[in-house]
């Protein structure tokens, strides 16, 4: 469930100490999947992200009661900009070995060193009452995570209505290198959607057995994403992400 973390994103100000929102997730036949909660915080010059997906319905039993958390915390600069010092995901399920209930958790965490251009991940590892724990130097370096970057989207960028074609990297998207492409959508691409400003959004990864990892996004004038399509997995139709609150 990685990229439901795109989804949720919120691009809003930082001018309000804090920001929440949720959303529902629904996936072709399957209807409701899931749902999303998200919230920014900052205070004295320090911000905390937060995201949690739960799975609901058919996608519940599947999974396992599947569950993920999302974290970004660091600084906010003298610009407004969002600074990670690190990026934590977690993903908890449930299931049974020898008859007995077990529950897996697997933790990744990038912590950044940006004065000298590293990030190193941590993975901690749970099966029931075993634990393993790793770490290595990352293969690259970013300014941002996938969190912060989405939040600064609106500061890094002079309008929302850009032509050209856009570049970034952030920790936790693309495993070689972090890339995310970001192309503008023009009013007839936009899935009847009437109002916004419509992106597309490629993480260049596997996602849900989608080949690139194609979003689309729809953003308010505030920043908010309204809705979101994930394209073409696997051979059910579209994932689905709309605000509820």
């Amino acid at each position: 469930m990685r990229l439901i973390i795109l989804i949720f994103m919120i691009f809003g100000s930082l001018n309000a100490v804090s920001i929440e929102a949720k959303y529902r997730v629904t996936f072709g036949i399957f209807g409701q999947i899931g749902t999303a909660k998200t919230a920014l915080h900052v205070e004295n010059q320090k911000y905390k992200i937060r995201v949690h997906v739960k799975s609901a319905g058919i996608a519940n039993f599947l999974s396992g009661e599947r569950e993920e958390w999302y974290v970004s915390s660091g600084i906010v600069d003298d610009d407004g900009i969002l600074v990670p010092d690190y990026y934590q995901k977690i993903v908890q399920r449930y299931s049974t070995k020898d008859g007995e209930l077990i529950v897996k958790k697997d933790i990744k965490k990038y912590v950044f060193y940006h004065d000298i251009k590293e990030i190193q991940i941590e993975r901690t590892r749970h099966r029931g009452e075993k634990i393993s724990f790793k770490m290595k130097k990352s293969d690259y370096y970013a300014l941002d995570d996938l969190l912060s970057l989405f939040f600064n989207f609106k500061k890094i960028l002079p309008s929302l209505e850009v032509e050209s074609d856009l570049v970034f990297y952030a920790a936790g998207a693309n495993k070689t290198d972090g890339r995310i492409d970001i192309k503008p959508l023009h009013v007839e691409k936009r899935l009847g959607w009437r109002d916004g400003h419509a992106m597309r959004v490629i993480i260049n990864d596997d996602i849900f057995a989608s080949e690139k990892g194609e979003l689309l996004v729809n953003l308010r004038d505030d920043g908010i994403v309204q809705q979101a399509v994930l394209k073409d997995v696997l051979f059910f139709g579209d994932i689905r992400g709309e605000i509820v609150d």
